[in-house]
């Protein structure tokens, strides 16, 4: 189970709250998580942390749209709300066809599973635990609706990002074959590697 460490005090992390932003505050904050992203993706890109996100696929607007929409999105802000968006991540209970195949630790109906997807740390701001804070975050929200854990994915070449959640304590499950819409062009079995937080 990971630590559970209090966050930075350089940061603001909250659910984005749809209703305080209305359609223009929405707009604005897609704005700046496609920046986020598009960042994260650049510096990422051909090492052992690469996401190997398709900018306006995954993610799209639509996507981090609805995620605000539906109470989903975790942003951290430097510095509190008026400063820049410092990173990001989706919470719910989407879980990609092969998620059921898993030899899961945690027995959990669907209604008590979180899922992660799109974590994301600005790059220049690296190495000072934002990664764990915001899955702290998420821990605190997905306890507030009932789950039992939190679960999460990653591609297998995606080194960097395992050493990372396995430095946090979640509980590795092994590499298995996910089918999401998204190509990610890459024909191995099995292509991801899955993690699991039990709250």
């Amino acid at each position: 189970m990971p630590e559970r460490h209090p966050a930075d005090p350089a940061f603001a992390i909250a659910p984005a709250d749809a209703a305080a932003l209305g359609p223009a505050g929405t707009d604005a904050l897609v704005d700046e998580l496609m920046a986020l992203y598009a960042a994260a993706q650049e510096a990422a890109a051909g090492t052992d942390n690469d996401p190997r996100w398709a900018m306006g696929v995954h993610p799209s607007r639509a996507m981090l749209a609805d995620a605000i929409a539906g109470g989903g999105l975790i942003a951290a802000r430097e510095g509190g709300r008026a400063e820049r968006l410092a990173g990001a991540l989706i919470l719910n209970g989407e879980c990609a066809p092969g998620y059921e195949a898993v030899p899961w630790g945690v027995d959990a109906i669907a209604g008590e599973v979180a899922v992660v997807h799109l974590l994301a740390v600005r790059p220049d701001l690296r190495g000072r635990g934002l990664m764990r804070a915001l899955m702290g975050a998420a821990a605190q929200a997905a306890r507030a609706r009932g789950c039992r854990v939190i679960r999460l994915d990653t591609l297998v070449g995606n080194v960097g990002a395992q050493r990372a959640y396995e430095r946090l304590g979640l509980a590795c499950r092994g590499a298995h074959r996910l089918a999401y819409d998204a190509n990610y062009d890459n024909p191995a079995e099995p292509n991801f590697v899955l993690y699991e937080w039990e709250l």
